[in-house]
């Protein structure tokens, strides 16, 4: 996957994951996954447009957003598990938190960086495809200023306790980007051990935030 790919997965992501953005005043219903991710799409693309403007150059603003609003419909603990791998299973309670909140920050900082790179005309979202119970996928084109039309996979899960589903994953051109972010993670993981990645972590959204 190319660098300009991996940019614009991470930003089509936000395309999802950014509906806390408008979930609030359109009172997105997360009962159907299909309908969930059209009402965001439509939704968001004029968001961004309206506010533009007062988020360029203010990543830390894009940021906040992004934790206030995306959190609720994203299940960041599931993906920093998947993540992490076999590396879960044999680190600590304590490690375990860590990493996913530094996880869930890093995501934040990624989101907050390509966001107003998003030059996105139209999203067509197609019928969604059941994996099996409880899971499926969405598949969508997007339509970028300069008429690339990029088919894009959204993936969902039912969480029973909630009886709502949440976004965890989406494929470009068939990559996925939690199994790329899995296999970047694993490789530091086997070099440098949980604490280290965590603290490379920590130490890189820290400066992120002080640099906004």
């Amino acid at each position: 996957m190319t660098f300009l790919k991996v940019q614009l997965a991470r930003s089509l992501m936000v395309l999802a994951m950014l509906m806390g953005l408008i979930s609030q005043a359109y009172a997105i219903n997360q009962s159907n996954p299909e309908t969930m991710v059209k009402e965001v799409s439509e939704q968001l693309l004029k968001e961004l447009e309206l506010q533009r403007a007062e988020l360029e150059g203010q990543p830390q603003k894009i940021k906040v957003f992004a934790e206030q609003f995306v959190l609720p419909y994203v299940d960041t603990p599931k993906m920093a598990r998947y993540v992490m791998g076999r590396y879960w299973k044999i680190a600590s309670e304590k490690q375990q938190q860590a990493f996913t909140e530094a996880f869930t920050q890093t995501l934040m900082r990624s989101y907050a960086s390509s966001i107003l790179k998003l030059k996105v005309t139209s999203v067509v979202v197609k019928p969604m495809i059941e994996e099996k119970e409880g899971r499926v996928q969405v598949p969508s084109e997007v339509t970028q200023a300069d008429g690339n039309v990029t088919g894009i996979v959204y993936r969902a899960y039912l969480n029973a306790a909630e009886n709502k589903w949440f976004l965890y994953d989406v494929s470009i051109e068939g990559i996925s980007m939690l199994l790329n972010y899995r296999k970047s993670y694993g490789s530091e993981l086997d070099k440098g051990g949980i604490d280290q990645v965590i603290n490379d972590m920590q130490a890189k959204n820290k400066a992120f935030l002080e640099a906004a």
